[in-house]
């Protein structure tokens, strides 16, 4: 998970480097992520995986979750998409336990609002109504990506490398009537190949399947660090000071996810040291506590 969003945290640095009407940006992105993720569906098949309705539904979800995002981007700030985005964990714990009855770790639901306080620092201003379409769009993304988290746990052979491919193909078919119709050059198709292979089919991909080893409310609450490290590559390789107000919401959000994580962390690196007294069984009862069961390992890309 950390990888996908690695790789997803680039998205925002390919875009301030691709020069084309956002039509054609949806479009592009969306058919080589496509391409490539039904290369991955074909070439390395998922065993015993399933789509079904439950494939037909993840691949709705998934669509809208790439169409509004761009879309919202369109129409209202950056900063008001970043603090709706942040309340991605908090809606995944509600349609999670909605849905399938889980219940989220105490010390997620703290992280997931010290981190939405940490957001709203580095968008630097409150929700502006006056962008209520974009700002619905943004809410629009971020519900049905926490659906597709949940669908994806709740069904874990789901085959997810074909889910993805329908969904960005959709989002292709959506965009043609918007876009040019003009091919882009060598330069921003090159850039393009990039956002829709690397930012959206990998990372797409990676992070639905890491979201079935932990609980959902901290498979989001860790895509945050998105928030944080897309103005950070932004930053280095373009030059664009993202402010002091990032910097610090910045390193709120990433304490936060840190302080979540730390339990687990403890409770791996004690696994070794506990033969030899090294913990306290007071120690390791703490890591334990917020560690989720392992599921069966998926074959292949289920």
């Amino acid at each position: 998970m950390t990888v996908a969003t690695l790789l997803w945290s680039l998205a925002g640095l390919f875009v301030h480097l691709i020069d084309v009407p956002v039509g054609d940006l949806i479009l592009w992105r969306s058919f080589f992520a496509g391409c490539a993720l039904l290369a991955i569906a074909v070439l390395w098949p998922a065993q015993e995986s399933v789509f079904g309705w439950a494939g037909l539904g993840a691949s709705l979800l998934s669509a809208v979750a790439m169409g509004a995002y761009a879309a919202a981007l369109t129409l209202t700030s950056v900063a008001n998409v970043m603090i709706l985005y942040a309340t991605l964990p908090l809606f995944t714990a509600a349609i999670g336990w909605v849905f399938i009855g889980e219940r989220s770790p105490r010390r997620a639901l703290v992280a997931s609002v010290v981190s939405l306080i940490g957001v709203g620092i580095v968008a630097g201003q409150g929700v502006n109504l006056a962008d209520i379409s974009g700002n619905l769009l943004a809410l629009l993304m971020t519900v049905t990506f926490a659906g597709l988290l949940i669908l994806a746990r709740a069904v874990p052979r789901l085959n997810l490398a074909l889910i993805n491919a329908v969904a960005a193909f959709l989002c292709s078919l959506v965009a043609l009537p918007f876009s040019s119709g003009a091919v882009p050059g060598l330069h921003d198709l090159a850039f393009l190949f990039a956002l829709g292979v690397l930012t959206t089919a990998l990372s797409f991909l990676l992070f639905l399947m890491g979201s079935r080893f932990i609980s959902s409310t901290e498979a989001a609450l860790v895509e945050l660090l998105d928030v944080v490290l897309g103005p950070l590559w932004v930053w280095l390789v373009l030059s664009e000071y993202p402010g002091t107000g990032a910097l610090i919401g910045g390193g709120i959000v990433l304490a936060a996810v840190l302080w979540n994580l730390a339990p687990a962390l403890r409770y791996r690196a004690a696994k070794t040291p506990a033969a030899t007294g090294q913990y306290s069984s007071a120690e390791l009862a703490d890591a334990m506590c917020c560690q989720q069961p392992s599921p069966v390992t998926p074959q292949g890309l289920n």
